[in-house]
């Protein structure tokens, strides 16, 4: 490399050592090759030598350098070109010891367009000078081989967010990157024909206290070599963005800023998700105080333990006191019940096996003093080779619903005791109806047989009419005692097949079908886990129910259906999804009712229709009902009046 530099350099000198105008076109210096160079007579303005770089940036060529006979000044910016020219006026008149300033200047490209660039200048010989063009923001930023620095750039502003800037002090200009231009949504083919000063950048900035007082620092000299400041830009399209600011200081001999080189980066995403993360640790904290639970995670050991505010809060431990503690296995032991806790270590954290989830309700002490009954999901996290990584979960301080839970239960179980005491009473008091009843309606009846000439026609239809009322009371007590059978002293329930349940209800009432010529059509029936008894009950008043409310003038249709309930389906009745269900429908073309009164007619002596119409006890669908809840199941109608009823009944597989 040297050798070649030292063959170049004399072969420029020996060039320039001669008399008369020289020209080093054609010519390629290898050792000129790292940026865009220029041989210039400054006497006569010509340019006699350009490097393949200067061609390959610019675009220019030979040929277009000879239509401008050489001259320098079309390759500069109008604005540009009288410091240039004064510059090297200086740089003529002086002796050999003058310097050309190094400065920044625009340079315009074949395409019109223009760039920043660094001049510098060093004399070869006479009025022969070597001029260096720099990008002045392309120096800033490392250059890949095989691609443009441009490329390379703008590819990282675009996807990034960032865009370059340099601030020179002696021209007082503010040079971009495109990444700034569509930082400030500004179409950088028109913007960058206009000149970016620092009043300009400014009246996009939205100065806030802090912006302000480091404005104030920077002036008074206390921002030094380097700063970094985050503040808000309005664009040009109006829109606010947050941006990071990271910038160096450049200075001179004498300590002045010459110039500024920066990124500006748009972090207004970054700071929408911090602020989205911020407001979600308030809402989980106002969440966790609101719900009294909180969250944690351990190292498998327990050595190291994360609690989130909340779980401080059930520990009793306010804000001053939570510094000073560390959380271990062994804080939690300090406040457990002892037998809670060797309970939950054997059932949930066993030396054999680890569960990977568990659920641990014990009882603490916290640091206040105050006695809590708290409840604990964990779940284990493994590795590859499953051993345990950590332990993360959730505890609640359930003391109140606890207590609730106990105080409910309690209720529940006198409320179950003082139904039964009802329904043994119920039972009781019709049975013990029955003997007078009996009394009364026999001896009515041989009052009716020996005295009947005596008592007239008045006295026979009283006496019929106490016979029909007690035959009525006998009926609604023998329906009072079903119902109260249901739940009372219930065999075991067993595997019971519908079909012949149905079966055997129709022989029961085989009478009244042929009788009433009603037509039933039977599809096929599960089998479910049920009181054998009771289903054959609830069939038998279904059907009588259908006989009873039968139209006159058209033949009674009933059919019975079923089929097996889906998860929608299941979802949709509030039943549980792991369970098996039966929909059996039973279908009638009788005279229906208003679907206002689908839930009065499965309540106790309710009646939609006149006794004397249509008999009855108003107990039939009250104990189909009570059946049907008796086997967990769910029992409701569709109606509409004049076109008959269809009773849905869901019972489950499995009690």
């Amino acid at each position: 490399m040297l050798d070649s530099f030292l063959t170049e350099f004399t072969e420029i000198r020996d060039e320039l050592g001669k008399e008369g105008e020289h020209s080093f076109f054609g010519k390629n210096f290898s050792f000129f090759s790292a940026e865009p160079i220029l041989f210039y007579n400054n006497e006569k303005d010509v340019i006699v030598y350009a490097n393949n770089l200067f061609s390959n940036e610019f675009n220019f060529t030979v040929e277009d350098l000879a239509d401008w006979k050489y001259s320098i000044y079309p390759l500069i910016n109008k604005e540009d070109q009288t410091p240039f020219r004064e510059a090297m006026k200086v740089l003529m008149a002086g002796n050999g010891d003058a310097i050309f300033p190094d400065a920044t200047y625009r340079l315009v490209n074949k395409g019109k367009k223009y760039s920043y660039y660094r001049l510098k200048v060093r004399k070869l010989s006479k009025s022969y000078y070597y001029i260096q063009l720099e990008n002045s923001l392309k120096s800033a930023i490392p250059v890949l081989k095989n691609r443009t620095a441009d490329e390379l750039m703008n590819n990282a502003e675009a996807i990034l967010k960032f865009g370059f800037w340099l601030w020179d002090f002696q021209t007082g200009k503010i040079y971009w990157t495109k990444g700034m231009y569509r930082l400030l949504e500004y179409d950088t083919d028109e913007v960058m024909e206009t000149s970016i000063t620092p009043d300009f950048y400014a009246s996009h900035i939205l100065k806030s206290d802090a912006y302000l007082d480091f404005e104030n620092r920077f002036k008074n000299g206390k921002v030094k070599d380097s700063y970094r400041n985050k503040f808000q830009l309005k664009t040009n399209k109006g829109n606010l963005v947050t941006v990071f600011e990271h910038a160096n200081i450049e200075y001179d001999e004498q300590g002045q800023i010459v110039r500024i080189t920066g990124l500006t980066r748009d972090i207004t995403t970054q700071e929408e998700s911090m602020k989205s993360l911020a407001d979600y640790k308030a809402m989980m904290l106002e969440n966790e105080t609101f719900l009294n639970y909180g969250t944690w995670e351990s190292d498998g050991e327990g050595k190291n333990i994360y609690w989130s505010e909340g779980m401080f809060n059930i520990f009793g431990y306010d804000d001053e006191e939570k510094g000073q503690i560390k959380v271990t296995k062994e804080l939690y032991i300090q406040h457990m019940n002892t037998d809670d806790y060797l309970r939950g270590i054997e059932s949930n954290i066993g030396e054999d096996t680890v569960k990977d989830n568990y659920l641990w309700d014990y009882e603490i002490k916290d640091n206040k003093g105050v006695i809590k009954i708290i409840s604990t999901y964990g779940k284990v996290i493994r590795n590859n080779d499953e051993a345990i990584e950590k332990i993360i979960g959730t505890t609640r301080d359930v003391t109140e619903l606890r207590s609730y839970e106990r105080t409910l239960e309690n209720k529940i179980a006198e409320l179950n005791h003082s139904n039964r005491e009802l329904e043994e009473f119920a039972y009781v008091a019709s049975h013990d109806l029955q003997e007078p009843l009996r009394k009364i309606s026999t001896f009515s009846q041989r009052l009716q047989l020996k005295f009947a000439n005596k008592l007239g026609d008045d006295g026979n239809l009283y006496i019929s009419r106490v016979v029909a009322a007690c035959e009525n009371m006998r009926k609604l007590i023998d329906n009072l005692l079903e119902f109260s059978r249901i739940s009372l002293n219930n065999p075991p329930p067993q595997r019971v097949d519908l079909s012949i349940v149905v079966a055997n209800a129709m022989e029961d009432l085989d009478f009244t079908i042929a009788e009433t010529n009603a037509e039933i059509t039977v599809g096929q029936l599960p089998s479910v886990e049920a009181i054998s008894s009771q289903m054959q009950q609830l069939f038998a008043n279904m059907l009588n129910n259908s006989i009873k409310f039968r139209k006159q003038d058209t033949p009674l249709q009933i059919k019975i259906e079923s089929k097996k309930l889906t998860l929608p389906e299941k979802e949709l009745y509030n039943l549980p999804p792991d369970k098996h269900f039966f929909l059996i429908t039973v279908e009638d073309n009788g005279i229906g009712f208003e679907q206002q009164y689908a839930d009065k007619i499965f309540q106790l002596f309710q009646r939609l229709e006149g006794k004397s119409e249509y008999p009855g006890t108003g107990i039939g669908l009250s104990i189909c009902k009570k059946i049907v809840i008796n086997h967990k199941g769910l029992i409701f109608a569709n109606a509409i009046s004049g076109n008959g009823v269809t009773f849905s009944i869901i019972l489950p597989k499995n009690l």
